[in-house]
């Protein structure tokens, strides 16, 4: 008990206090730089390979897409200018 009124143990104290603000505010800077990173738009992606089992996208504009297979489940609408220009 003793220790702890000496001038040392003062200003250990005082350090360990002066780095314990300091990692609050690195932790919360860190904490809304996590928040801002989540809220950026996804622009452009580059996937060479991927196997998914489930996707679901509400809005899609594909400029081209080439499929093995392609099952629908509900219905699929094309635009009319296009509807010709599908082969099989």
């Amino acid at each position: 008990m003793r220790n702890l009124t000496s001038s040392k143990s003062r200003s250990f104290l005082g350090v360990a206090m002066v780095a314990t603000a300091a990692g609050a505010v690195a932790v919360g800077a860190f904490a809304i730089g996590a928040l801002a990173i989540g809220r950026l738009a996804v622009r452009r992606i580059l996937v060479k390979s991927a196997q998914l089992k489930s996707l679901e996208i509400e809005d899609l504009s594909v400029t081209r897409l080439h499929a093995a297979e392609v099952s629908v489940s509900h219905s699929l609408k094309l635009p009319k200018s296009e509807a010709g220009q599908i082969s099989a």
